[in-house]
């Protein structure tokens, strides 16, 4: 699990990843001689402007989420406290 976040929290490698992947879109996209409409172009540029706006935002993502996370884990030790010194004033 902890591999897994600090990968997402790595923007820089993300970023390296989803080039390679758009490069290679471009590739396939651009080695089918088909005859193209303005339409296929603009969603190919939408495509790859989705590719990278994953990548770009997938770290800020995550470590919202590690924050909520955090601060549940807070919540719930300052509950069991709460809990415990009711108990004991019973």
């Amino acid at each position: 699990m902890i591999k897994l976040l600090n990968f997402l929290s790595n923007k820089n490698l993300l970023l390296i990843i989803t080039s390679i992947l758009a490069l290679l879109f471009t590739l396939v996209f651009f080695s089918n001689p088909l005859d193209r409409h303005w339409y296929d172009i603009l969603w190919f540029g939408y495509s790859i402007l989705v590719i990278f706006a994953v990548a770009h935002y997938i770290p800020v993502l995550a470590s919202f989420l590690m924050d909520i996370h955090q601060s549940n884990l807070k919540d719930i030790k300052k509950q069991e406290l709460e809990e415990q010194q009711a108990e004991a004033i019973k």
